[in-house]
């Protein structure tokens, strides 16, 4: 019988994973579950899903191989750690957990996992995003990395969760930042000896107050140094709009040459040594959702460890950390280094 997947969880995302599944698997077991019976079912009914539990326990009793944490990161820690005590394959919505210091609790565990886990950064996957890393990659010839200026805006109105303070204990950065942390530490370790450990300090500035509804921080500019001697940049705003696109956009520059790109995966432009290159939008599977999903079903099916690893994911937690460490202290503050490579 086929492995059968469980979605923790019945909001907007959940379904987005579903039709994602549904699209690559139309035979694939499903079920789904709430902390509430009634909205389990209700959800349910419209997809024709049988099995709708009342509990996310009962879920993780169930004989459904495969859970998928599509809830608040607040409840992560707990679901993640029972999913793993029992067995079970985990993709996990990001963030991955609420604290690095739950990441860093659970880590035995999940490093000695057997099933597979992996974290549903689906813009690691996306095209595009894909293509940026490619030409860089071939791009060798336009010498040392200078400078990674990477920028997310878009004004924002949280709702629900995500406007609740006991929900959201740091800020958009954590919340929507993790997917552009992800994006800067992946184009970053083209230059880098370890794709894990590479950042060697961090300094993060914001405004006092958030400019929208967002808990804690909706703006933060975070600087880093890595050990390739290239000088980062993250601006991550839910508060500052976009407003004219070919000069909001993101950029790498290189000693003979450089790559402008559009953070959303709208456009980019190359140039190097060799000439120039456009870079198009992405119009099949834009988001990623659909290469994460099959490259996490072949894990599954295959027992194999995921490209996307969790050293990856705890580096990129680790610059998190780091840059609120350094927003609250005023001061450069050098990340946690993943735990499987300390000596």
């Amino acid at each position: 019988m086929s492995v059968g997947f469980c979605f923790l969880g019945c909001g907007k995302i959940s379904l987005r994973h579903i039709r994602t599944l549904r699209r690559i698997r139309p035979d694939a077991r499903i079920a789904v579950a709430s902390r509430d019976a009634r909205r389990a079912q209700e959800f349910a009914r419209p997809l024709g899903i049988k099995d709708a539990f009342g509990s996310y326990e009962e879920a993780l009793r169930s004989a459904y191989e495969t859970m998928i944490v599509v809830t608040p990161p607040r409840s992560h820690f707990e679901l993640v750690k029972e999913a793993l005590a029992g067995g079970k394959h985990l993709l996990i919505e990001k963030p991955i957990f609420n604290s690095l210091d739950e990441f860093a609790s659970l880590w035995p565990a999940l490093i000695q996992s057997r099933p597979v886990v992996m974290v549903a950064e689906n813009v690691h996957f996306a095209p595009f995003h894909r293509r940026l890393k490619a030409i860089l990659k071939d791009g060798r010839d336009c010498g040392r990395p200078l400078y990674l200026d990477l920028i997310r805006l878009g004004a924002s109105t949280p709702t629900g969760w995500r406007a609740d303070p006991a929900e959201m204990p740091l800020g958009a950065l954590h919340e929507g930042g993790v997917h552009w942390i992800r994006r800067l530490m992946d184009l970053a370790s083209i230059w880098e000896d370890s794709e894990t450990d590479h950042v060697v300090a961090v300094t993060a500035f914001g405004p006092d107050k958030p400019l929208s509804n967002t808990p804690n921080e909706d703006t933060t500019m975070v600087l880093a140094r890595h050990q390739s001697g290239l000088t980062s940049r993250l601006f991550h705003s839910w508060g500052v709009p976009w407003r004219f696109i070919p000069f909001d956009s993101s950029k790498v520059i290189m000693e003979r040459g450089a790559l402008y790109f559009d953070g959303r995966g709208i456009y980019g432009r190359f140039y190097g040594p060799a000439g120039k290159q456009w870079l198009a939008p992405s119009l099949r599977d834009r988001t990623g959702f659909e290469a994460m999903w099959r490259h996490f079903l072949g894990r599954v099916d295959g027992a194999a460890a995921p490209a996307l690893s969790l050293q990856h994911i705890f580096a990129d937690f680790a610059y998190l950390d780091a840059a609120y460490r350094a927003r609250q202290s005023r001061t450069t503050v050098v990340p946690v280094r993943p735990p499987l490579l300390v000596a």
